[in-house]
């Protein structure tokens, strides 16, 4: 779809340049990346986010309107590693300013790659915001000053999200982590001690088995677990399954690539997301709860 998409390009010869006067456009592919670009570019820059609301990264691919954005834009920022899987053929057709590309191209999405799910690793958040910023001021050099402050800044209210986390989830009675849903949370395994076990792999494609649900069931069971989480809306149905078979109270954990229409308009940040799911991993792993200042 990608080289065809990419056949309607001449039609932006017909725009001409960006108009002078407006602000340098930053086109990021998921929500996560689009929240660390605003919090550091704020008013200097205009930030577009390629993924709808509720879309699946795994599977979305740019619309015409998105290659014209993207042959405008002065930096494109996104995960790699396989999570954007148009990106390769578009970095093929398309002439891109300036990429900030969290993986490099070789990486892959599997069991032999890296996690992709990158901006659930908060420390790595950090490294990445302050990479980030020290790009836009190299691109965008009359407000460089302003973007590296704010980098410096969003290193540390990462720093500080990583220690809630880590504080909070020390006190856990549980540790495993049931969740109707995809492997996007390997990033809390390393760093909190928590162990997820899920009924799909990374992909949220993956459709479940019977036999891996019965298997959730009877783990809730032996271990005495609380709770049984979801990550996506359509995931809700297995999770109430199997919270049905064992009493097990439901909560929802986003991964937080894609917020839903719903949770965008009622002005909802990253931020939000990530407080909302330390207080639903405290509530059901038995964990003394202490939201903090981020």
């Amino acid at each position: 779809m990608i080289r065809a998409v990419l056949s309607i390009l001449f039609l932006s010869l017909l725009l001409g340049k960006v108009w002078a006067g407006s602000k340098p456009l930053i086109v990021a592919s998921i929500y996560p990346l689009a929240e660390i670009a605003r919090e550091i570019g704020g008013e200097a820059v205009e930030v577009r986010l390629l993924l709808p609301p509720g879309a699946d990264p795994h599977a979305w691919e740019p619309t015409p309107q998105d290659i014209l954005s993207l042959k405008k834009a002065e930096l494109l920022f996104a995960v790699g590693g396989g999570l954007e899987p148009w990106l390769d053929d578009l970095r093929k057709g398309l002439e891109i300013r300036h990429l900030f590309l969290i993986f490099p191209p070789k990486t892959g999405h599997s069991g032999h790659g890296p996690d992709p799910h990158v901006w659930l690793d908060f420390p790595r958040d950090a490294e990445i915001s302050w990479a980030l910023a020290q790009k836009m001021a190299q691109i965008i050099p009359d407000e460089a000053d302003l973007f590296l402050k704010r980098g410096k800044r969003l290193q540390e209210k990462f720093l500080r999200l990583h220690r809630l986390f880590q504080e909070t989830l020390a006190t856990c009675r549980h540790r495993t982590v049931v969740l109707a849903g995809h492997d996007a949370f390997g990033a809390w395994e390393k760093n909190y001690g928590l162990r997820f076990c899920t009924l799909a792999g990374q992909s949220p494609e993956a459709e479940p088995t019977p036999k891996t649900l019965r298997h959730l069931i009877e783990l809730v069971k032996q271990k005495g677990l609380k709770a049984v989480y979801y990550d996506e809306p359509s995931a809700r149905r297995f999770a109430e399954i199997i919270a049905e078979e064992t009493g097990a109270k439901v909560y929802y954990l986003t991964p937080a690539a894609s917020p839903t229409r719903e949770e965008l308009a009622a002005g909802l940040s990253f931020w939000d997301f990530m407080s909302r799911n330390l207080k639903y991993l405290s509530l059901g792993l038995c964990c003394q709860l202490n939201i903090g200042q981020i």
